[in-house]
């Protein structure tokens, strides 16, 4: 008997085209998205050492950890989500900067890999608004969504800022999606996870993202070993492979996401990809035995 595999009902957020993960945007620091619960926070991290109002509702969580501070920062129209997230320090554990920038690198490797700053100015004290007059504040705050704080030349502060949903394609890039996966760099691979990944194995099991993504897949558990470590893990998958692809529609004809089916070894993959306000992401993975066939 064949198995059913049930496309999961979705809520999405009509979006215009771009790319796999916007036009410019990111999404994603510490192992954190922006929109995200902001008590999941305290639950990894524990009581913060300082929080604050401002006047006009704003308000954060700052968490002291080693060499470093993470601030969390919420809108007033929703103080339960995560609206800002940043890094202050010498230095943040390895993925845990935005994309390949961290603390103390060189303002160099900054430009290098955003680019040229929409403004360089002197920065300021959020809460007392006096100039800081040794530290330099680039701003990529208008053309994408993060600002970057420099001291002696060096990266001291990075902070990302939801600036609004992204742009992406239509529908998905494929290859480029593959390409993330099979580079197996960390950071780029949890800010495709939905923030609500679930992984089905074949037993039944169900593997629920809990915690931070970047230690999921940074150490050895269910989840990072079906992405990287199995002999038929999604790395392996060849997207030249692909026994279905379809693209999920709803009754407007909007596609909201897409469904892709492989076969490796004696598995069957069901991988099913959403379209969210972050780009297209990886909602669920639903891996199946293949019934053997009778002679």
């Amino acid at each position: 008997m064949n198995s059913k595999i049930t496309i999961p009902i979705l809520i999405v957020i009509v979006l215009l085209p771009f790319s796999i993960f916007g036009e410019s945007k990111l999404f994603m620091m510490y192992g954190i998205k922006l929109g995200q619960k902001r008590n999941l926070v305290s639950d990894l991290y524990g009581k913060p050492f300082k929080s604050h109002t401002f006047e006009d509702g704003y308000s954060y969580d700052a968490y002291k950890l080693e060499e470093h501070i993470l601030v969390v920062e919420s809108e007033n129209k929703r103080p339960d989500l995560v609206w800002a997230i940043q890094i202050q320090g010498n230095k943040n554990p390895k993925y845990f900067g935005l994309n390949v920038i961290n603390l103390g690198d060189p303002i160099e490797k900054v430009v290098s890999t955003f680019g040229k700053p929409d403004e360089i100015r002197k920065a300021f004290d959020e809460e007392t608004k006096e100039e800081l007059t040794s530290i330099q504040y680039y701003s990529y705050d208008q053309s994408r969504n993060f600002s970057i704080e420099v001291q002696n030349q060096k990266v001291s502060s990075i902070k990302l800022t939801f600036k609004g949903s992204a742009n992406v394609n239509e529908t998905l890039d494929i290859n480029e999606t593959f390409r993330i996966l099979k580079e197996k760099n960390i950071y780029q691979v949890a800010q495709l996870l939905d923030q609500n990944f679930i992984l089905k194995e074949k037993d039944k099991k169900e593997f629920k993202m809990s915690g931070n993504p970047i230690q999921t897949l940074n150490s050895k558990n269910e989840i990072s070993n079906r992405f990287f470590f199995l002999q038929n893990s999604l790395i392996n998958l060849n997207p030249n492979e692909i026994l279905e692809n379809l693209d999920l529609r709803n009754n407007e004809q909007y596609i909201f996401g897409k469904y892709l089916k492989f076969k490796s070894g004696e598995e069957m993959f069901h991988l099913f990809f959403l379209k969210t306000y972050e780009g297209w992401t990886l909602k669920e993975v639903n891996i199946e035995t293949t019934p053997k066939s009778s002679e």
